[in-house]
């Protein structure tokens, strides 16, 4: 009767140990099956929209001039060295912009292999509030943290 009671003992802590590595191996793989369908689903990031690649309005500056208080005569020369420094610009812009974008790209695959799925949305979410905030600062949006509502008065 003791034999017994230590085989059916066995057989339960091997059926147990079975269960437990079932389960392992179960989560494991749920594991790298949503980290697959989570780095198919990674939205594309948008183009760069680098400020330099689109051409002032007629007569604007860039916001970080607009405070100045600039004469108008310096608001013509700036406006003047602007306009000629930006085929220059541009083309170091072009000619490295992919070579960025390739690079930035392989660090992030990188990084989203070792992160969790949690994290991934985490990060996803994250980068896309970077990216919105990016977007409303080059279209002059402001409040809302992103700087004065409106240039400071002019100086008397």
């Amino acid at each position: 009767m003791k034999e017994t009671l230590e085989s059916l003992g066995r057989i339960r802590t091997k059926g147990i140990a079975l269960l437990v590595l079932t389960f392992v191996a179960g989560a494991l793989a749920g594991v790298a099956v949503e980290r697959v369908r989570t780095a198919r689903q990674a939205p594309e990031p948008p183009p760069p929209d680098i400020t330099m690649l689109r051409p002032l309005r007629e007569g604007t500056l860039p916001p970080v001039f607009r405070q100045l208080n600039l004469t108008p005569a310096q608001r013509a020369q700036i406006i003047q060295i602007l306009e000629r420094g930006r085929p220059r610009t541009d083309s170091i812009l072009r000619e490295m912009l992919p070579r960025l974008r390739a690079t930035t790209d392989s660090i992030h695959a990188e990084l989203r292999a070792v992160l969790t799925p949690v994290q991934l949305a985490t990060w996803d979410s994250s980068t896309a509030q970077m990216r919105r905030r990016a977007e409303q600062v080059r279209r002059g949006m402001r409040g809302r943290g992103m700087g004065p509502a409106r240039p400071p008065p002019p100086e008397p």
